[in-house]
Order: structure tokens, then sequence, then C-alpha cells
């Protein structure tokens, strides 16, 4: 017996797709943020409601699929559908060509949701569909582990090779090429569509006869609209769906009871989709608050997504060869539900591990005001120690060049008083005045930044724009410059930035105003050179290098006197990440873990307990599980539940540790199915030519339709087989 060839090119099918799919979302939300110039928030938003219709649209499909076209020419359809999307997106990114660049864009995501969303229920069933069953069971069961091996390597591939594409190579003016970015996705779903219409002659086809989906509603609503009538006689039924048995046939009706047990399992499914796709979010932001250097070699935030895949690329083969044969005999993981439990199980653990580290974390964050509090910083940019003197805090010394932090209370606007007293021979000339009296703006939960300086010889407090000075949410160090000068300082001023990677970046600050400030740039970590040069002596300059790191979040204050550059210092106002970014493997392996037996496990049961003429509105069924949980992410974080990101993580985990129980106590009532066959015949006469030490295996239940429904008891589990049929 022969593993069928046809499968090959399905998965190679779904490889491209994979790959094209993963990689076009590793770079869609920096394109909305940075080509389409969307706020952050409004990019996010776009972002996961692509993904939520992604897993919407599978039911369409599904529809299609079982009641019109069948899985082939679904698949089919759906892909050309994809493949326009990606064109679309190609272009849009092209601006040579491109116009109205964000209603093309828009449509063209709608193209790529509705494409892959109608494809995603077709692939598995189809594959499936290519085995005969139950002499080929053993091949069906290595399918879906390939299926989904498959899966994980083409998003390893594509979260890899299309950022890189992306940023590696330049076009159009631009440091970046989303054309090509988009374009190769676009190229790969083309020769997925070529590689799947090549297999055809040797493709297993089964199209629809009816419109089982219809059929599949009206029954119900049929069998409820009876029973609401006929209460008397529901007595003699045995479910309250025997009440269509005079309209529609008992196999069809013994179909939808199998359809609507597995239905029945799916209502805790998307609590675990609400913390496994909390990966590209809350785990992503929790990683740009980590130290991230691994000999000598930076690992951005962005990428850490990669761990999963990787992760679960090594677990899938040793779970399928090593751990399952080795345990199968001592315990019940050979059923699908009990390995979905378990997984369950490990997802609240990652969670747990996610919530103990967050408290780690939460000791290394800068301090936020709160209500009825403020908080000041005063820098001091003389050459010289100052003494400051307030009625809001104890008297300090402000060292030369350095930076001290006031906490206070406020409440809405407060002013306060401020004394400060410079020596004699400070700055080395002779002062107007040594002292300075003045007062200072302190607003509630605002953080404010005063430096003291000198114009026309008297010393003055300049105050800056206030910052709460949050880390970024790339992980990326943020940066700003303050700039002072007085007023004989009139000549332009020049800025330059050099990265490691010798790349320059210029800024001009102009005359006009005694106190300048930019706007904060984010950077790549690593070490920083900036050059500060005037216009009166381009020749006269200062350079000085310094390390930027991870979650750091940093000010380079400047200031000129007489035409010349007398203090420039960069300031740490954030410290940076601390905490290596290797802590966060042990939430990334259990929930792979947790990923390899929930979701390959739920796969193949979907798959196998559904009727033939049902698979992929199962599956299907499956995939708005996962839109669901996405809908649960938002929902739990509009809610505000929790001011600590650590507990909400351990709500989480307590949340699906909960659900797996409940979800435990359904299984254990659940009463498994044996494979449909080809055809009801054959799966009959396999059961009549089993040997005699097999048969307290089997159980009949219905004598009189012994060639449509039968039912197998398990001795040495908890799995049974009722209401079987032929569809």
């Amino acid at each position: 017996m022969k593993y069928p060839r046809s499968i090959f090119l399905i998965i190679a099918t779904e490889f491209c797709e994979r790959l094209s799919f993963c990689g076009l979302r590793t770079i869609l939300s920096l394109y909305l943020r940075n080509v389409l110039l969307f706020q952050e928030n409004e990019a996010t938003i776009i972002y996961h409601i692509f993904i939520m219709f992604c897993y919407l649209v599978p039911v369409i499909g599904a529809i299609l699929a079982d009641s019109f076209f069948g899985r082939f020419r679904t698949i089919l359809y759906f892909s050309v559908v994809y493949i326009i999307g990606n064109i679309l997106m190609c272009i849009a990114a092209t601006p040579p060509i491109s116009f109205w660049p964000i209603c093309m864009t828009f449509i063209g995501l709608l193209f790529i949701a509705s494409g892959t969303g109608g494809i995603k229920p077709c692939v598995a069933a189809f594959g499936g569909d290519q085995f005969h069953l139950p002499k080929e069971e053993k091949y069906l069961q290595k399918f879906f582990s390939i299926f989904y091996f498959t899966i994980n390597f083409g998003g390893f591939l594509g979260m890899i090779l299309i950022p890189a594409l992306n940023t590696t190579i330049t076009c159009f003016g631009d440091d970046t090429c989303y054309a090509l970015g988009f374009g190769f996705p676009a190229t790969l779903m083309i020769i997925a569509l070529l590689l799947f219409r090549l297999g055809r002659p040797h493709y297993r086809l089964k199209y629809p006869k009816e419109n089982i989906i219809l059929s599949f509603f009206s029954c119900i609503f049929y069998a409820v609209k009876k029973s609401c009538k006929s209460r008397k006689n529901d007595e003699d039924k045995e479910h309250w769906l025997d009440n269509a048995q005079d309209k529609f046939p008992e196999n069809f009706i013994a179909d939808i009871k199998r359809v609507l047990a597995v239905l029945y399992l799916y209502i805790p499914l998307p609590l675990f989709w609400s913390l496994f796709d909390q990966q590209g979010s809350r785990w992503t932001f929790q990683a740009s608050r980590m130290n991230g250097y691994i000999w000598g070699i930076q690992l951005l935030p962005d990428q850490i997504q990669v761990i999963n895949p990787a992760i679960v690329l090594f677990l899938i083969p040793l779970f399928d060869k090593g751990i399952y044969p080795r345990i199968l005999k001592n315990c019940k993981l050979h059923s699908s539900l009990n390995r979905m439990f378990i997984g369950g199980i490990f997802a609240g653990l990652a969670f747990v591990i996610s919530g103990l580290l967050e408290l780690k974390l939460e000791k290394m964050y800068p301090d936020f005001v709160g209500k009825g509090e403020a908080s000041v910083n005063f820098i001091n940019t003389l050459d010289c120690d100052i003494g400051c003197k307030g009625s809001f805090f104890p008297d300090f010394t402000l060292n030369k060049g350095e930076k001290k932090v006031v906490n206070l209370t406020a409440q809405n606007f407060s002013s306060y008083n401020v004394y400060i007293e410079a020596p004699f021979d400070c700055w080395k000339s002779e002062l107007i005045n040594l002292t300075l009296s003045t007062y200072v703006k302190a607003k509630e939960l605002q953080v404010d930044t005063f430096l003291i300086g000198i114009v026309e010889k008297k010393i003055i407090i300049f105050e800056t724009e206030p910052d709460s000075y949050s880390k970024s949410r790339s992980g990326r160090p943020k940066l700003r410059f303050i700039f002072m000068r007085d007023s004989n300082s009139s000549n332009n001023v020049m800025i330059v930035l050099k990265n490691k990677k010798k790349l320059e970046d210029k800024y001009l600050v102009p005359d006009g105003k005694l106190l300048s400030e930019s706007a904060y740039i984010e950077l790549e970590p690593g070490f920083l050179q900036y050059t500060i040069s005037n216009g009166i002596d381009p020749g006269v300059s200062h350079q000085t290098s310094k390390k930027l790191d991870l979650g750091g979040v940093y000010i380079i204050v400047i200031r000129v006197q007489n035409r010349h550059v007398v203090f420039h210092k960069l300031f740490t106002m954030t410290p940076p990440n601390e905490i290596h970014m290797l802590w966060i493997l042990p939430q990334y392996l259990l929930i792979s873990i947790a990923e390899v037996m929930f979701a390959i496990s739920g796969l193949e049961f979907s798959f196998t307990q559904a009727p033939s003429s049902m698979k992929t509105v199962t599956i299907a069924a499956w995939y708005v599980s996962v839109a669901m949980g996405n809908f649960l992410i938002i929902i739990v974080i509009q809610a505000h539940l929790f001011k600590s990101q650590a507990n909400e993580f351990f709500l989480f985990a307590g949340l699906i540790l909960l659900t797996m129980l409940i979800f435990g106590a359904m299984v254990r009532r659940y009463q498994f199915v044996l494979m449909e066959a080809d055809s009801s015949v054959e799966l009959f006469s396999v059961f009549l030519n089993r040997e005699q030490e097999a048969s307290p295996l089997i159980k009949v239940t219905n004598n009189k339709r012994l060639s449509h429904e039968y039912s197998v008891t398990f001795s040495n589990s908890s799995i049974s087989t009722s209401s079987v049929s032929d569809s």
C-alpha cells in the first residue's frame, strides 16, 4: 500500500501559501504605519480586523465547498482571488504605478483575507479525501502531522525571508522595498496555484450532490419546530432531532447529530486561541522590555515570534516518532481530545510563567506618576555645582552636568517656588546674578524637565515639553534633542548621528528660539556617534560615542553660549532593559508544546469525527473559534481590569485551566465514532471480516439499520462509537 502521490502536491501548495501569508502579515503593520502613515493604534486595529476576517471567511469557503463547488474547485477559485489581492498590495506599494494607495491596500487586504479564509477549511479536508479509510488510517494520521509541520515551516521561512527582502533591498528612493515585500508573496501564490492545478489528474475528487448546508439548517429548524408543537411525544424520542424523521432520512439526521456533538466540544476552544495569539501582541511587547543581546548579536522583539514555529518544527517529529509511541501504552494520549486537554493545561502553565516574568520586569519599569502626583527633573548644564531649595522638597546640591528627580504631590496645575544659588567663580566668568528665585509649574500625572542654563550672564531655568518617558513599543531605544542658546548665539548648529552601519542622519538647529526640541526618534540599538558643529567655525566640532540599549529613553542636551558649544551630554531618562530575552524561552516552549498537542489533535478530531458530507464545515467552525479567541482578547483588554500586565496574564492562565476542567468533563461524555469508509458497504464488510478475537469491541445497537448505523465501544479506553451513517 503506497502513500498517495497527490498528497505531496497538496502539501507543497500549502507550504507556498503559508510562506506567502506569514511573510505578508509580518511586514503589514509596519507598512500601515510607516508608509500609509496611520497612527500606531489605527494600524493595530486594521491589522487585527484583517486577521479576524481571515478566520471568519472559512465559513463561506466551507459552505461553497460542501454545497456547491466541491473542495478542489473552491481551493482553485479562492487561490485566484488570493493572487489578485497580492497583486493589488504590490501595486499599492509601488509609487510609480500606485494610485489611491490606501484604498487599493484595503481592497487588496479584503481579497487576501477572502482568499486565505476560503482555502483554510478545504486544504486539510481535501488532503484527507485522498486516503481510503479505514485501511489507510495510519497514513491519514501521519498526513496531519506533516501538514501541520508544513504550515509551521512555511510560516517560519516567511517570517524570516520576507522581512529580510523588505529591509535589505532598497527601491524607489526609500530604505525599504515594500513592493518586493508584497510582490514576492504574490509570486509564491502563483506557484502554489500552478502546483495545485498540476495534480488535477491524480486527485480523488468529491463533488456535492445537494446543498448540504441548506438541508442541515432546514432539518434542525424542522426538528425544533416540531418539538415545540408535540412535547408529549418527545418522550418516545431518544434525541430531539429524531422529530424530523418523517421528513429527513435517518442517516442524514445521524450526521447532524455527529456535527452538533463536535461543535458542542468547540465551545471552550476560543479561550485557548486567545492565549495562543497573544504571542504577536502581549508577548512581543513583553520582549520589547527585555535585553536581546546574544553573543554580540541583537535579537529584536518583533523577531522573537520566530521561536514558536522553530520549536514546533522540532516538536512535531519528536512527538510523532518519540513521545507518543512510547507513552501510548501507559496512558490515554491516543485520544485526540485527551491530547487537546493536556495541551490546554500547558497553555495555562505558559501564561503562569509569563506572569511571573512580568512581575520581575515590572521592577525595571519607569516609575510613572499616579493620581495626585507629579514628577520634576532638574538638569544642571552649568560648569559648577549649584544649590537648590524649595518648599516642596528637601534642599540638595545638584552637581555640574547631573540630573535630579523630585517627586511631589500635585492637584491639576500646581506652582512651587524654587531658589537656586551658584558659587562666585561659576562658569569661569562673572555672572550678573548668582542666585535665581522663580517658580516651576507641575501638572498632575505628568513628568516635567527643567534645564538650568545661562542667558546674558544670568542664570535661567528652561522648561521643556512634558513627556512620560515610556519605552517604545518596538523595544528600540528612543532619543530626542534639547537645544539651548543665549541671545548672542545666532549661528546654525548641525547635529550628525552615525550608527554602527555608518548610516548618517543630519539635523539642523536653525536660529530663533532660545530653546529648541526635537521629536523622539527610534534608533537601532548599539553604539551611536553624534557630532555637533556650529556655523561660524565648521572645523570645530564635538564628537562623542554613546551606547543606546534596548528599551532605553534618552535625551541629548546641548547648550551654546557666545556661539560656541559649551555643554553637551546624553541623559538616560528611562533605564534600558536589563533582564535577558532568553528568559522568555520557557513560556514559548510551553505554548509550543500546547500548540502541537492541541492544534494538530484538534484538526485530526475535526476531520475524523465529522461525517464526510460536512467535514469542511466542521473544520471551518474550528477556524471560527480562532477568530472568536482574538475577539475575546479585545474584550479583556478594553475592560481594563488590571493595572498590572502580570495580573492579566494570571487571569488568562486561570481561565484556561478552569476551561480545561470543563472541557475534560465534556470529553468524558463524548462518544467517538470510527472513521468513515468511502462507502458504508466497504466499512460494514471490514467489520464483518474481523477475526473473532476482535468481536468484544463491537456492539450492534440497531439490527434493523445495521447497514447504516452501528456503535462501537473500546473496552480499554473511554472511546466509543455511535450513530455512524453512510453519507
